[in-house]
């Protein structure tokens, strides 16, 4: 609503300097064609103008022509500071009422137009019509005639057509008709319809309908005899009634017509106002149109950088909400924001996702990896129902051991803390989570420095305000580019800060438990643990109690507290009293599915397991066998790397993308696919409604450089009729787009929702 109320605002504005221009230097002079065109233009010009963005990079104008453009920008300053703000009010807010009043008054113009013209269409069915020269003559004893529209003209059955002064008056409703006159009323009266709140356009239309006059007239008399003509208008003396769209004779200003007639002896004029209406014009079309983008100037950088932005939470994980605003819409429009705002060529961004997907923090932690990245940022937004009053506005979050990157992470923090600071508050101080860390910041494997920014909290109504709002989220977009650049060039040059002291855990509230009405916990990593093994090359296995597995360097576990460094010795071998070898002496063991020999285990190599999970005993569905429980195990891409044997190398054609660029699409778009599995569940909504099994089912299968569809999987809603027809659509459909990763096409993993609501 207020972006509609200053686009009316601008069109006034605009509408008032062309309308001053014609009063001050062409109204009531003879040259009424050009008064005509240049008043049908301005109300053109008035409405289009405010709608028309051209927007000038700083650096293709020169710093005198830029100072212009920035004075003229006055008129366009105030838009980009408004944006809506939707906290879904069930009542009517003044704004809304506002509206309704504002549509309701231009329905009552359009019936009081569309009762004219059926007036003027009642006319043509009741009298006869007679065509003459292209035109259509209607004799009548209406009120208000003769009066012209389009082709016809409606005659009035008591003047003499015969006569001079009947003549004249035919004459000048043929000219009404040659010029298209009613071609204009009809357009301003379609125009005050929607802008009926703009006083010019009711000035130019009252203009607009003495012109038309004016060229009648002159037409009529032909240069000749305007004394008579004029007489002729103060000795008719007839009925007068306004159609609003017709050209009536006797409706307008007579004193005004008569002053026209008496200039047309003397045509002398000057052509100096209507040249001037062309530097005006131009003037209107920069201050209404051009806009001085505000791109800041873009450090120079030696070295590229390659940051990665994570928009947290998405998909079925919504994060943090408050008054319907969910946290993981916010993120996902302020990493996009990053991205589209960065101009440095320096500055490679990558996002962790660009759509509405939910993806696990291990995922994210391994494809960051993969690409390698200078930095990570992980954007996030709070929900505490203790800060409902009051917020320590954004917060920023650190490793909990950042090792040798202390350095780089803490001036990262910084550098980002002084930019958003610029636009909002910001706690003064880093925060650590000792106990209890976040995955995405203390995941083991991480060579990169990574940050959290948690974004205010959607609980406190400042923040909400504040990060809701699209201009707001414009700034903190930027300025997080702006730390990148400073953080980039504060690495080439070999400088850092390390001004914050981190806060310990227990000193700030977290944001809430799973679950909980207001749940927004990043993944944390696990702190209790079953069994520590270490293997021959003196990588260690870490198996918590939750049965995941980690491998991580003897330093790495030494760091952690995991093992106890042995001072002044290298320890050949430290074996904690519980481990994997213990277990597996006792339980059956898998591998990818396939039961081997537990003395086998000893000759495959630990840094090809991606995950190991302990069942505890029994475990029915292996018997006999389970008694004691089991060891499942899944390696990397399902290959198992031995001791003893060369390491197995994945091909370039087997590797496969869970993240990309550029994501595998169904042949023709989403839309496409959504008529493609319409008609799929249509054909069986029989069964479907006889389930009734409402609810999201998504199928994640593999999309190959061709296109074809591979290891189809059904992630949820298992053993549903939805599931099975989701997963034989994928199977049986054409081949998909392939992905793309660095302009290459890659073979990767596409996740595809298949939403079925039974309503009946």
């Amino acid at each position: 609503m207020p972006t509609i109320i200053l686009y009316l605002l601008k069109v006034i504005i605009c509408s008032g300097m062309l309308y001053g221009y014609y009063r001050l230097f062409l109204r009531n002079k003879v040259f009424h064609r050009w008064n005509r065109f240049y008043l049908l233009i301005a109300v053109v010009i008035s409405i289009s103008f405010p709608l028309v963005r051209i927007n000038i990079e700083p650096g293709t104008a020169t710093a005198e022509t830029s100072q212009v453009v920035r004075m003229l920008q006055v008129i366009n300053t105030g838009e980009a500071m408004i944006a809506d703000v939707d906290h879904r009010s069930p009542l009517i807010t003044g704004e809304q009422a506002a509206g309704a009043v504002y549509l309701v008054i231009s329905l009552l113009m359009m019936l009081l137009l569309v009762h004219a013209l059926l007036k003027v269409y009642r006319l043509i069915r009741q009298y006869p019509a007679n065509r003459m020269d292209g035109m259509y003559v209607v004799s009548s004893d209406a009120k208000g005639t003769p009066f012209s529209f389009f082709r016809y003209i409606f005659w009035n059955n008591k003047i003499d057509i015969t006569t001079d002064a009947g003549q004249k008056i035919f004459k000048h409703e043929m000219v009404h008709v040659q010029e298209k006159h009613s071609a204009d009323r009809l357009f301003m009266n379609m125009v005050l319809v929607f802008f009926w709140s703009n006083p010019f356009f009711w000035l130019i239309r009252r203009e607009m309908n003495m012109i038309h006059e004016f060229i009648a007239d002159s037409k009529a008399v032909g240069g000749h005899d305007t004394t008579s003509f004029a007489a002729m208008i103060i000795r008719t003396a007839y009925p007068q009634h306004n159609f609003d769209v017709t050209s009536n004779f006797f409706s307008s200003s007579i004193k005004r017509r008569l002053f026209m007639l008496t200039k047309l002896n003397k045509p002398g004029t000057s052509y100096l106002g209507r040249v001037l209406a062309l530097p005006l014009l131009a003037f209107v079309f920069i201050a209404f149109t051009l806009k001085m983008k505000n791109n800041p100037a873009v450090m120079q950088l030696d070295k590229p950088i390659t940051v990665v932005i994570d928009a947290g939470h998405g998909g079925d994980d919504g994060g943090a909400w408050s008054d319907r605003v969910y946290e993981k819409d916010i993120t996902l429009t302020l990493a996009k924001k990053v991205k589209a705002l960065n101009n440095n060529p320096a500055i490679n961004i990558l996002l962790t996702r660009e759509t509405d997907i939910h993806q696990p923090v291990r995922e994210k932690v391994t494809w960051s990896l993969q690409q390698q990245p200078d930095a990570f940022i992980s954007i996030h937004v709070g929900a505490n129902p203790s800060y409902s009053d009051k917020s320590p506005g954004f917060e920023l979050h650190i490793s909990k051991n950042s090792g040798a990157k202390e350095t780089k992470v803490r001036t990262l923090a910084s550098l980002i803390s002084e930019e958003i600071n610029t636009s909002y508050a910001v706690f003064p101080q880093l925060k650590q989570h000792r106990e209890k860390g976040i995955w995405v910041l203390d995941a083991p494997e991480i060579d990169y420095p990574a940050i959290l920014i948690e974004c205010g909290y959607l609980t406190n109504k400042k923040d909400l305000a504040f990060i809701s709002d699209a201009a707001n989220q414009e700034k903190i977009a930027r300025n997080i580019l702006k730390a990148i650049e400073r953080y980039a060039k504060a690495v080439e040059n070999g400088t850092g800060t390390a001004v914050w002291e981190e806060v310990p855990e227990a000193s700030f509230a977290s944001s809430g438990n799973k679950g909980e009405t207001f749940s927004a916990v990043p993944d944390t990593l696990p702190r209790k643990i079953k069994s520590v093994d270490i293997t021959k090359d003196g990588m260690v296995i870490v198996i918590y109690n939750d049965n995941k597995a980690e491998k991580i360097t003897r330093n790495e576990a030494i760091s952690k507290g995991i093992l106890k460094a042995i001072p002044n010795e290298e320890p050949a071998e430290v074996r904690p009293p519980f481990s994997l070898g213990d277990v597996a002496a006792n339980t059956p063991v898998y591998v990818n599915g396939k039961e081997i020999d537990p003395q086998e285990l000893d000759r495959i190599d630990p840094s090809c397991f991606e995950n190991i999970s302990i069942l505890k005993g029994p475990y029915d569905q292996l018997g006999e066998r389970g008694k004691n429980g089991a060891i499942v195990i899944i390696t990397i891409n399902k290959l198992v790397k031995y001791k003893d044997q060369p390491t197995p190398k994945v091909s370039e054609e087997d590797k496969v993308f869970h993240k990309t660029e550029v994501e595998a699409t169904y042949p023709g778009g989403e839309q496409a696919w959504l008529q493609y599995i319409q008609q799929v569940l249509n054909k069986n909504l029989d069964a479907l409604k006889k389930e009734n099994k409402s609810g999201t089912c998504v199928v994640q299968f593999i999309v190959g450089t061709d296109g074809s569809i591979s290891n189809i999987e059904v992630l949820t809603m298992q053993d549903t009729k939805l599931a099975e027809l989701a997963a034989e659509a994928i199977k049986n459909g054409p081949k998909w787009i392939p992905a793309k990763q660095n302009g290459h096409i890659v073979k990767a993993y596409r996740r595809q929702p298949v939403t079925f609501l039974n309503k009946g």
